[in-house]
């Protein structure tokens, strides 16, 4: 399913990257947009986006190569609150783009900046799957070894 957000502003990304470069340190920081609209830019997703466009690969998905495009200021409907988010171009469509975590949380990863990289929302998605697979394929394994522990386990009684 494909998130629908209400666009405020499109902002290049020299507007946004300088902002979250000078607040890196801080927690929970907010700047106001002359729009009025406020927007965080200490997130880890967009620690993951300056880092990468620092890198002279420059700001770019990991797997297809797409190029981050611009920035929005958006919000969710229904919500009053606004974020950050980014898109790149293809074929003339906005694809929105998202921080990955290398190693998946969901198998072990750690939710810090050092395991996430740049990736487009598809091939995010498209990776998704395959580690909700692993994800489900150790579960199993795991049942399975505790049933075997349990079964297997010596006798207490005298």
């Amino acid at each position: 399913m494909t998130q629908r957000y209400l666009r405020y502003e499109i902002l290049s990304l020299e507007e946004v990257l300088p902002d979250i470069k000078v607040y890196w340190h801080e927690k929970k920081r907010k700047v106001q947009h002359p729009n009025g609209k406020w927007y965080g830019v200490t997130s880890l997703r967009l620690k993951t986006f300056y880092r990468a466009s620092k890198n002279p690969a420059g700001l770019k998905c990991v797997k297809c190569g797409l190029k981050g495009a611009f920035f929005a200021i958006e919000t969710t409907p229904g919500q009053e609150s606004t974020h950050l988010n980014l898109y790149g171009i293809k074929d003339g469509e906005e694809i929105l783009f998202t921080h990955d975590h290398r190693h998946a949380r969901a198998l072990g990863g750690t939710d810090n900046l050092s395991n996430t990289q740049v990736m487009c929302s598809p091939c995010n998605g498209h990776k998704a799957i395959g580690e909700g697979k692993e994800a489900v394929r150790r579960r199993k394994l795991e049942a399975k070894q505790n049933v075997d522990d349990q079964v297997h386990l010596p006798s207490t009684s005298g």
